[in-house]
């Protein structure tokens, strides 16, 4: 395996000589001496304002993520009663994870084929939905299945990247998605301490709603602020535009010069992650310390919290003071740039 070597190949990474094949005047494509639509050239005052947009989203979902771990076992004994079991308080803080597992599978290839804002703006409605349902249901069965669609439907893990990708150019990523990193840091270190806070005084649905409030602000300010950032739907619609304006039929973008239908775009960009991870020593190394670092964390969250014999009997700990156990975690991680 030479990691040296592109990743992928095929009609993807020939788009030189798509352009070559044909008539150059019909190719559809940004302006080089400026062009308004071109996400690089957006004003940089606006692409932080995205950078601090995707930021805060990316709060939401660890605060809402790791809220409940200090309050599991509340949560349950409250939903079932004399018939709770660890069980159930372990899939309520675990189930997450897989959700969010299988969810980039589809947003990030979707992602590509309609484009950034149509899926990350419907992600994040599933994802106040799924919250609302957790704040409102009855049983523990019910309140699992909804964390599971919460996890699910998490757009910004996988879309932030390639929002940033989208507006800046390769040496300007790095300070913007160490903005976009740090957000989640400063989620995970709060989030179990607010919420066990909150649930001691106010009750565990309220950590829901407040949950709730915060994924509805970011996606209001995402539906009347954001705008499209992929370039291809951007040329896509430029060429429409043109094609009424002009009446030429023949223009179109370089992307579009197969003809290749929607299933097969789908389809291709639902298996290119999988061509990547398989080609790449590198990529399956960093996943590998990424799946131990957060079996670690898990480990951790589904121990702490439910020793109540340690915990609560023998060191009087609120679910405050637990929740603060978590902070250590998000300090190391801010100091693995330093070491």
């Amino acid at each position: 395996m030479d990691d040296t070597l592109p990743l992928l190949s095929g009609p993807d990474c020939q788009i030189g000589g798509r352009y070559e094949e044909q008539n150059s005047k019909d190719i559809v494509d940004f302006d080089p001496k400026g062009d308004a639509e071109n996400p690089m050239e957006w004003p940089v005052a606006y692409k932080w304002s995205i950078v601090a947009l995707l930021a805060l989203t990316a709060f939401t979902v660890t605060f809402t993520c790791c809220a409940v771990v200090p309050i599991a076992n509340r949560i349950v004994d409250d939903l079932d009663g004399a018939q709770s079991s660890k069980s159930a308080s372990v899939l309520l803080v675990t189930i997450w994870e897989l959700g969010e597992a299988a969810g980039p599978l589809l947003i990030g290839p979707l992602s590509e084929v309609f484009g950034r804002y149509p899926v990350i703006n419907v992600s994040n409605i599933l994802f106040i939905a799924a919250t609302v349902l957790a704040a409102v249901c009855q049983s523990s069965s019910l309140l699992i299945g909804a964390r599971a669609l919460t996890g699910l439907a998490v757009a910004t893990g996988v879309l932030s990247p390639a929002i940033v990708g989208d507006i800046f150019l390769p040496e300007r990523r790095g300070t913007a998605m160490s903005f976009v990193q740090m957000a989640p840091l400063l989620g995970g270190a709060i989030g179990p301490a607010i919420s066990g806070a909150i649930a001691e005084r106010l009750g565990w649905r309220c950590v829901m709603w407040i949950s709730v409030a915060l994924a509805s602000f970011c996606e209001v300010v995402f539906l009347s602020f954001f705008r499209e950032t992929y370039k291809v739907p951007i040329l896509r619609r430029k060429a429409a535009r043109l094609r009424r304006e002009t009446g030429n039929e023949s223009l179109k973008t370089v992307f579009d010069i197969e003809g290749r239908g929607l299933l097969q775009n789908v389809g291709e960009s639902v298996m290119r992650p999988m061509v990547v991870f398989l080609n790449s020593g590198v990529l399956q190394a960093m996943s590998l310390f990424g799946a131990l670092v957060f079996t670690f964390f898990y480990i951790m969250s589904v121990s702490l919290p439910y020793a109540r014999d340690i915990m609560g009997d023998i060191y009087h700990l609120t679910p405050a003071l637990i929740g603060s156990a978590f902070m250590s975690f998000s300090e190391s991680f801010c100091n693995l740039p330093l070491e």
